[in-house]
């Protein structure tokens, strides 16, 4: 079965908007180690900032010190560390270990530290030791998970508890429920530590993990549950698997209760007029996405970025919103803007919206380690936890940043390696016109090597362009690399001083074209697309699409159209769904592997043979070469009728 299907559907992916905003540009001040104490085994970082700059960090985690517990052996010591650094972190001001296990920290302008864990809260004066006031609240089921200060001082819990065991007050939005059931709840604490109020906020089991208050005294809680039953209120109402509600001022009512329905929500940032951001993981390797709420609940912004996990959300006094998170597994289409580094060696990036979701700067980061917190100041400047290590980003309006960020594999964005022939997507900003062209095409011409005004070259070789826009260029590798282990990547526009970042080269490196984050561009054995509500059946041909998949014989010219006799590819392609859970690889039969005709060398069709397992539950992969040395594509699936 051959189909044709349009280079500028599959090839020609859209290229991050990025709209005119503030000048913006934070770089790193310093970097410094965080003394943890005991503590080998860091879990979780808090930070927080006095008026006078000086810093505070909490370490929690697992001790060296154990325990002989019967059959286990030697088990390992929760505990948790406080240090307080001086304004460049470089002066320990006090470190000591806590006498309980503190899970969330924060501190006020005056420099006085806020500490929970468990059902125990405390405020300790600026010198650390002093305590200001230490309380026990409620019974042993209530659990403390995350804290927060408004203007005034007043301080935010938030955690689970079984019904009965919270001194909820009388008046509160939910102060009573059934006895035995886990709830939820959320607590204000005036100044000197008395409840201002206290509340439950839902039935079925449930887990808050995130508080944060505006300038009103209005307070805002995430969490998971499991419960269908939370009261919704418009603009949207529950309909996934974490909640975001936003509390009155005084605790008696929800202003709006919302609950996304993309996934989990992992942090919330808030501000001082009462708009509301969350961070929400897809699921793993698909993505994060950062919601942005106004005061009445209805969505100002989305924006969706490649990455794992979320280190941490914040908001600055501008309303600018701040994520940090994870970029591993590695995707080279992270949306750079003012760049510090390229992607080669990142492991985390640091982005960063305006309030209407313009991009103002996004940053590859090279600091080792999962992001473990952020600490947003005034300035704008912020606080990055990496393990024991804290980079200290200001306002640096010369810093160095790089135009050329990344090169990856353009249909599964892998990299940061290319292999001849293989379709490419280069990232970064200023590479080429505002607004994205691609190229007038046929069969005679192919593809050109420069186009409105841009080149792009591989070791000297100039490569045949798809499409050019300021922040991402798709581009062919020369086949003439077949025998280069690294190659030197450069672009240049309208004759500017070149662009260029170094890469390496391998024989192959395939990626399969998605449509989503899970399943891949594909067509169904009568031509049509394959979709959830055009899905393929058993037994059918189907068609997916790939690059990266090495050389072909006979060898073509960069660029060129392939047409018939088809030629060949050097490597075998196999096909396999593979489960997760190490369970049984089943193979899928393939019927054709090669150049799609009558589309540019490089870009590869796979026919195949649909089963029961091609729509899940175990991914497939593509793989290319002999059974000894195979190498794997992306995982992906099609859509299968049941």
């Amino acid at each position: 079965m051959f189909r044709n299907i349009l280079l500028c559907v599959v090839l020609l992916s859209p290229a991050i908007s990025i709209a005119p905003a503030q000048n913006f540009l934070l770089s790193p001040a310093y970097i410094q180690p965080v003394p943890v104490g005991s503590i080998s085994s860091v879990a979780n970082l808090s930070a927080a900032r006095d008026s006078q700059s000086n810093l505070y960090v909490l370490s929690n985690g697992l001790t060296n010190n154990c325990v002989s517990v019967g059959i286990l052996g030697c088990v390992l010591q929760p505990a948790s560390y406080l240090v307080k650094l001086n304004a460049a972190a470089d002066t320990v001001l006090f470190q000591q270990s806590l006498p309980f296990l503190a899970t969330a920290m924060t501190a006020d302008p005056d420099g006085n530290i806020y500490l929970v864990g468990g059902n125990i809260v405390e405020k300790l004066a600026t010198n650390g030791t002093q305590v200001l006031y230490k309380k026990t609240l409620g019974g042993s089921s209530l659990s403390l998970t995350a804290l927060a200060l408004d203007s005034s001082g007043r301080l935010y819990l938030t955690g689970n508890v079984v019904g009965g065991d919270l001194p909820a007050t009388a008046g509160s939005f939910r102060p009573t429920v059934a006895a035995g059931n886990a709830f939820g709840f959320a607590m204000r604490l005036t100044t000197a530590g008395a409840v201002d109020y206290a509340t439950y906020l839902g039935d079925g089991a449930q887990n808050p993990y995130g508080i944060a208050a505006d300038a009103s005294g209005a307070a805002f809680v995430i969490w998971s549950s499991n419960s269908a039953s939370f009261p919704a209120t418009p603009p949207a109402g529950p309909n996934g698997a974490s909640f975001l509600v936003r509390l009155s001022p005084e605790g008696s009512k929800l202003i709006y209760a919302t609950s996304p329905a993309q996934g989990i929500v992992w942090q919330l940032t808030a501000d001082s007029a009462g708009n509301a951001s969350i961070a929400i993981a897809t699921a793993y390797g698909a993505g994060i996405t950062v919601i942005r709420y106004n005061p009445d609940g209805t969505i100002a912004f989305v924006r969706n970025v490649p990455g794992v996990s979320v280190g941490g959300l914040g908001t600055d006094i501008s309303g600018n919103v701040y994520l940090y998170d994870s970029l591993v597994p590695f995707q080279a289409n992270y949306p750079v803007k003012n760049t510090l580094s390229g992607c080669t060696g990142a492991q985390n990036a640091l982005t960063v919206w305006d309030p209407n979701g313009n991009l103002v700067q996004s940053t590859y980061l090279s600091t080792p380690g999962a992001p473990l917190g952020i600490n947003v100041l005034p300035g704008p400047a912020v606080d990055l936890l990496t393990g024991g290590i804290v980079t200290h980003f200001v306002q640096t309006p010369g810093a160095t940043t790089v135009p050329l960020a990344c090169v990856g594999n353009a249909a599964s964005f892998d990299g940061p390696t290319i292999s001849p022939g293989e379709l490419v997507s280069l990232f970064g900003s200023g590479l080429g016109p505002a607004v994205g062209i691609g190229p007038q095409v046929t069969v005679a011409s192919g593809f050109p090597a420069e186009l409105a005004g841009v080149k792009v070259t591989f070791n000297g070789t100039a490569a045949p362009l798809l499409y050019a826009q300021d922040s991402q260029i798709n581009a062919i590798v020369p086949w003439e690399l077949s025998s280069a282990s690294q190659a030197q990547v450069c672009v240049t526009y309208n004759g500017a001083p070149p662009a260029c970042t170094s890469t390496s080269v391998s024989p192959v490196h395939p990626g399969v074209f998605m449509l989503d984050p899970y399943h891949a561009i594909a067509l169904n054995q009568n031509g049509t697309l394959n979709t959830a509500s055009n899905p393929a059946k058993v037994g059918d041909e189907v068609a997916i699409f790939a690059t990266g998949l090495g050389a072909i014989t006979p060898l073509p010219t960069d660029g060129s159209i392939v047409g018939f006799p088809l030629p060949t590819l050097n490597l075998p392609v196999t096909m396999a769904t593979v489960s997760s859970t190490g369970g049984p690889v089943i193979p899928i039969t393939v019927n054709y592997f090669g150049p799609a005709p009558y589309e540019v060398a490089g870009f590869s069709q796979i026919n195949f043979t649909v089963d029961a397992n091609a729509g899940g539950p175990y991914a497939t992969y593509l793989y290319v070469g002999a059974p000894a040395n195979l190498i794997q594509s992306n995982p992906f699936y099609i859509n299968v009728a049941q």
